[in-house]
């Protein structure tokens, strides 16, 4: 069907995929997609088959062999490419499944999983709007606790009642299915409301008595065996022959959003050439128009209070005293507990409270998937990723602009902050997702515990979703500090030995008297300050640590904490089937006015 999400689904919890090639071109641009999808979250075990290559002629069979093992070595370096056009090519492939060493992904390693085999929806009330959803499939992963939350992928958060086990409809070993029957009858899991709010209470207790360092764990899915090749095939420009053009491409083109993606690339451009430098206003006073802003002696040795003028929002979130440390000491939990339904066992999760719009938007072909959620992952913070632009993409990418989030188990929409990502208690906001670095995207949304994957999407306005990004979750932090840079200039009018006469920086004495305790620096190195105003027109006497050059410019750097906007929406829309966008335009070639 095309849909990217139910592909990213199923790798979440299968165990083995098996990709099938086509004889002839192995696999188009969607299936490239597909792969640079898969690869960023986390490629389970995998087999490749290919059907139809007997039916080529003799003399084409080894060119489409070798064409066919090409390709799948410029992305899979160990990869083998089997037959399936007869049953003992099947039998060969179900062997080499059967005996394959199975990949590990961390983030599943550490949670309960299940595929719905069978879902059915009872009302509970008389409007029927709201019911018991029963789940039935096989437990994967860790044992599954009654008493933990359950995320669906695509629909939300749930509770989970109770815990059946029906007879295992598939079963492999008829005396363990009666073993575990009989386990079954005797104790069906309840969910229990006092001991989870004890295990709370503890937890909150545990994590005000101890006090460790601190530290990251950073996990970041990344394809730097193809991204050279990628990128090669990326820039190859395309000619199109007289034949094929038409006289009404232009109908095509939607004329206000090729001069809203021109202007983003002019200010990309800008901001590159001249990176964070604002004009100062005329008519509004600069005091006025900046006076959010502050003065810094040091960006990295500067004292700067993290508690200091919070957003409103600060109240709705939640707040580690220490991330790491909670982190390691709900894993450890997690490996000593174990009780609940074992993995491989067949049950049915009966979950409350939930609306009928799930039953009725759920589709035999779509699959429905459900994760248990760590302790605290419910809750909403301030959720900081680790994001590198993904080759494929070279579209400029402004902070605050919405995006689609593949972070573990969910999916959501945030417009994001863009920060550098360095080892420092304060970090430079990005006005632009830059291409060949790591930054970190900042949003509000659930706490996920590391490691966990993060793919980052653009929906286009046909509803296609473009990948634009991929990385991992680096922590939760509200603390962390962004930092927004401005750069006021202004230029030498007189230069004397020391000191110099500046103008254009401002335009009125009273802004001048405002900025002067605010350190001054050139472009050429020199350091200094504001000595005097001179007249009514914002020209400054300014002292320097040495004599400028007439072609040297004064700059001001002023600084703001910015905060992500709170713009969090679960609902994302099943996105319509991809394509390769027709055209892209090349950043330096853009004319600057």
């Amino acid at each position: 069907s095309g849909d990217i999400h139910a592909v990213l689904d199923l790798a979440k919890v299968a165990d083995t995929l098996m990709l099938v090639l086509d004889p002839y071109e192995g696999w188009d641009s969607h299936g490239d997609f597909c792969l640079s999808c898969l690869f960023a979250q986390g490629l389970p075990s995998h087999v490749f088959v290919v059907q139809g290559i007997n039916d080529l002629p003799v003399k084409k069979r080894t060119d489409a062999k070798k064409s066919l093992t090409k390709m799948l070595e410029r992305r899979f370096l160990d990869a083998k490419l089997f037959h399936m056009d007869t049953e003992e090519d099947a039998a060969l492939v179900i062997r080499h499944i059967a005996m394959q060493k199975q990949r590990r992904l961390a983030f599943r390693d550490r949670r309960s999983y299940l595929l719905a085999q069978q879902v059915t929806f009872e009302a509970s009330d008389g409007s029927g709007l709201v019911g018991t959803l029963k789940v039935s499939g096989y437990v994967r992963g860790r044992p599954l606790n009654v008493n933990r939350l359950v995320h669906i992928v695509g629909h939300g958060d749930f509770q989970m009642q109770q815990i059946d086990g029906p007879p295992d409809p598939m079963p492999l070993n008829p005396k363990t299915t009666k073993k575990r029957e009989s386990m079954m009858m005797s104790a069906t899991w309840i969910l229990d409301d006092e001991e989870g709010d004890e295990e709370e209470e503890e937890e909150s207790d545990e994590d005000m008595e101890k006090n460790e360092m601190m530290g990251e764990t950073v996990s970041q899915a990344s394809e730097a065996s193809d991204g050279e090749e990628e990128a090669d095939e990326e820039c190859e420009t395309m000619t199109v022959p007289e034949s094929i053009r038409d006289d009404h491409y232009d109908e095509k083109i939607d004329e206000e959003e090729e001069m809203m993606m021109l202007e983003k690339y002019k200010q990309e451009r800008m901001d590159e050439m001249f990176p964070d430098e604002v004009d100062t206003p005329k008519d509004v006073a600069a005091r006025v128009r900046f006076q959010k802003y502050r003065g810094l002696k040091s960006f990295r040795t500067s004292p700067w209070d993290p508690k200091e003028n919070l957003p409103r929002d600060y109240a709705r979130i939640f707040q580690f005293q220490n991330y790491t440390r909670t982190k390691r000491r709900i894993y450890r939990e997690i490996e000593e507990e174990e009780e609940g339904a074992m993995p491989g066992w067949y049950v049915t999760v009966h979950i409350g409270n939930v609306p009928v719009s799930l039953m009725e938007s759920f589709k035999l072909e779509v699959p429905l998937i459900l994760f248990t959620l760590l302790p605290h992952e419910q809750k909403m913070s301030v959720i900081h990723f680790l994001l590198r632009r993904h080759v494929s993409n070279t579209e400029p990418i402004r902070s605050k602009e919405e995006m689609v989030f593949h972070c573990g188990c969910r999916r959501f929409r945030a417009p994001p902050l863009y920060s550098q990502h360095t080892a420092a208690n304060k970090f430079k906001y990005e006005r632009f997702l830059r291409c060949n670095t790591t930054l970190v995207g900042t949003v509000y949304g659930p706490i996920t515990f590391s490691p966990a994957s993060v793919l980052m999407f653009k929906q286009r306005a046909n509803g296609m979703h473009d990948l634009i990004a991929t990385g991992s979750v680096l922590k939760a932090d509200p603390d962390r500090i962004i930092v927004k840079r401005i750069i006021l200039s202004g230029h030498p009018f007189k230069i004397m030995t020391k000191t110099s006469v500046v103008r254009y920086m401002f335009f009125n004495r009273e802004d001048v008297l405002w900025f002067k305790p605010v350190e001054l620096r050139t472009k050429w190195g020199q350091r200094g300050h504001i000595k005097e105003p001179l007249g009514t027109h914002g020209h400054m006497k300014c002292l320097f640590d040495g004599q400028l050059k007439s072609q040297d410019t004064v700059l001001m750097n002023l600084y703001k904490r910015v905060f992500p906007k709170w713009a969090f929406d679960p609902y994302v829309p099943s996105p319509v089937p991809w394509e390769r966008t027709e055209s892209t335009v090349n950043v330096l070639e853009i004319e600057m006015d």
